[in-house]
């Protein structure tokens, strides 16, 4: 057995020793890591929420907020297909295409 392994061992024990005496607080409670978005996750559900206020405002906002979703879903889609994940990307665009057609506006012919 190593010098390392029995320092190790050592502070490993003691630490159990002072668990088991009460000296150690139990730490903060933090989340689980699948409870943590991407930064990608949250620039879809950006994209997708500006899409559906698009469709409740007057036709010269929605114009404004339409291509800033669009900014945001080339944004969104380059930097999934620059990391490497070209199917994400497709799977995306997929999403946001079904989500803008969705919300799409009303025309007044219809």
């Amino acid at each position: 057995m190593s010098i390392f392994s029995v320092i190790a061992e050592a502070k490993i024990q003691d630490w159990f020793r002072r668990k088991s005496a009460g000296e150690i607080e139990q730490p903060a409670i933090i989340d689980p890591i699948d409870t943590v978005k991407s930064a990608e996750t949250y620039l879809l559900e950006d994209i997708l929420a500006l899409i559906e206020k698009a469709s409740k405002v007057d036709p010269e906002r929605r114009e404004l907020m339409i291509q800033k979703s669009r900014q945001m879903e080339l944004q969104l889609l380059t930097t999934l297909e620059k990391d490497g994940y070209n199917l994400m990307s497709q799977m995306t665009a997929k999403t946001i295409q079904d989500h803008r057609k969705k919300f799409r506006p009303e025309s007044p012919l219809s």
